[in-house]
């Protein structure tokens, strides 16, 4: 059933529910990280370490050309492995108290078939911990090694073509742990993405670099009892992106917003996890996105266990994953979607429930009594809404005035009015639809001595059906399936309604007039903007390919990555 299956409001009434997730496979992980890595050119990185006057290794500040200077001209790169420690090459870096050098460029390892390379991200079923493997495009590495009775061995390692050199590792990247909470406010935000990148591969390969996160990796290449092999381990990572600039060098959120519209729910929140594979033989294994909007707390990991897999094992050559918007965020959304008008949806609403007024006086004389009536009604009134949990309607108004009255005369013996005023609409979804119905009704009651009668001047209900669809970009748009409006209202006429007047029936016209006219500029059908102005988040990263509702009313979207350049 895959995303058909989503049900992101079914937490617990005392958890908040996850506004937003987006799933992704690991083999598209994995696809547009090599992706990334091989258009990337990620710059060269070039570290020496030198022997401080307490014999520990620090990194040497200044540039590359000054080290060399200090060591006679000497490049640690160029001097071959196991070069005799008499050489003047080896002897000169000794006398510029040379410890180590790494020159690394991150990256897909030459002369490997993309399908021989090791997953640059592995995921672990019911967890947010992913095992991590760095690959470098180039990688040498340089120490000088000394030994009982002053002994010294030059050694030089480098990457093979056709070879990876793997650094690999735990990332754990539960936005939740303290090792992430104690962390500074700009190190989260960083760590969390810009808004407009937060899906993006580059962000993600970001957070997979940062030594905030990171935990037990090794590095098999250079001897494990060496100062080499004790940094690699300990803080190449940190050094390296210090080195390279850090985020600013993957250039990441100027390139992934730079020509997307900003999403409609502004994710303020995000969290990993991976969901077990439920149900369907090789239903795979996806990296969840777990996100709240607009400031709502966001659930913890354990409410994750969603119990459905997003995607099924016959989608995955088709699709790298799923989004899925909450039905009660997607409903809110709505309750403040602005109309052409500039309106939100609310506020329309608002304009169609009217609070009556009515006065039934006395007037001429004790001996030839006559009754005046006067009304109006005043739009503007707040409506009840709701967002059920449940069923077909996201969201409900109800808006009833009460009946107004007054009259004239002893217990109202010489005349009464009454008026009273009813609007409902309420939004429905459905496969690729959304039904809106909307129904308004004015009533009114009048009465002079013994004569009355009473109706609904104004009952009018408008039913659209909009079908849905989005472009690649995650911009919904619609097309109105139908429209069926229904009037049964009801029009007085002389013999019956106010037949006590002397000039009945231009009073029954105007009241008709009266009440038709107050609705007919307000009362229409809800226009397509409506729907159309939503965007989903993370159009900078994915193409949208569908839009449709669960069972349970998420909007739910496949989605691919785009083309990483």
């Amino acid at each position: 059933m895959g995303l058909q299956q989503s049900n992101l409001s079914s937490s617990s009434s005392t958890a908040p529910a996850f506004d937003y997730v987006v799933a992704v496979t690991q083999d598209s992980i994995n696809a547009a990280l090599n992706q990334y890595l091989f258009y990337g050119k990620l710059s060269e990185v070039i570290l020496i370490y030198v022997y401080d006057d307490n014999n520990n290794p620090v990194l040497y500040t200044g540039t590359f050309d000054d080290f060399k200077a200090t060591a006679g001209g000497t490049d640690p790169f160029a001097v071959a492995d196991k070069t005799a420690s008499s050489d003047p090459a080896v002897q000169n870096l000794n006398n510029a108290y040379f410890a180590f050098g790494i020159k690394a460029k991150l990256g897909l390892p030459l002369g490997i078939a993309p399908a021989n390379l090791p997953n640059i991200l592995t995921l672990k079923p019911g967890q947010s911990d992913v095992t991590y493997t760095l690959m470098f495009s180039e990688f040498i590495a340089t120490e000088i090694e000394f030994g009982p009775r002053s002994s010294i061995t030059w050694v030089n390692q480098a990457q093979p073509r056709g070879t990876a050199w793997n650094f690999t590792g735990t990332v754990d990247l539960n936005f939740q742990d303290a090792s992430f909470t104690d962390l500074t406010q700009a190190q989260q935000t960083q760590l969390k993405g810009t808004p407009g990148a937060t899906f993006s591969v580059q962000q993600l390969y970001y957070d997979l670099n940062s030594s905030d996160l990171e935990q037990g990796f090794t590095f098999t290449e250079v001897p494990s009892n060496s100062l080499l092999n004790d940094f690699m381990t300990g803080d190449f990572i940190n050094t390296y992106w210090k080195t390279l600039g850090g985020a600013s060098m993957l250039g990441y959120t100027a390139k992934q917003t730079s020509t997307t519209d900003p999403a409609s729910i502004a994710i303020t929140d995000l969290n990993f996890f991976t969901p077990d594979a439920i149900g369907t033989d090789g239903a795979p294994l996806t990296l969840n996105y777990l996100c709240a909007s607009n400031g709502h707390a966001l659930p913890s990991t354990t409410h994750a266990g969603f119990g459905w897999n997003w995607i099924d094992a016959s989608e995955v050559g088709t699709y790298d994953g799923v989004a899925a918007l909450n039905r009660n965020t997607f409903a809110q959304y709505l309750n403040s979607a602005r109309l052409p008008s500039g309106e939100s949806l609310s506020q329309y609403v608002a304009s169609n429930c009217y609070l009556p007024w009515v006065q039934v006086i006395t007037v001429g004389t004790v001996l030839d009594p006559g009754v005046q009536y006067s009304w109006d009604m005043t739009p503007g009134q707040s409506a009840t809404v709701n967002f059920p949990s449940t069923g077909s309607e996201i969201i409900t108004y109800s808006y009833d005035s009460g009946t107004i009255a007054d009259q004239a005369g002893d217990g109202g013996s010489l005349g009464r009015m009454e008026l009273s005023c009813k609007f409902d609409l309420s939004v429905s979804v459905a496969g690729d639809q959304i039904t809106i119905v909307q129904h308004l009704v004015i009533y009114t009651y009048c009465r002079k001595l013994a004569t009355s009668d009473s109706g609904n001047v104004v009952d009018k209900q408008i039913t659209d059906v909009y079908s849905i669809g989005v472009d690649g970009n995650g911009h919904l748009f619609a097309a109105l399936a139908s429209s069926t409006p229904v009037d049964n209202s009801k029009t007085p006429s002389a013999n019956s309604f106010l037949n006590f007047f002397a000039d009945v029936d231009k009073l029954s016209d105007d009241v008709t007039s009266w009440a038709q006219s107050i609705v007919a500029n307000k009362f229409e059908d809800v226009p397509l903007s409506f729907v159309e102005n939503f965007i989903f988040p993370g159009g900078a990263t994915f193409n949208f390919a569908d839009a449709s509702f669960s069972d349970t009313q998420d909007l739910v979207s496949h989605i691919t990555y785009k083309e990483q350049s």
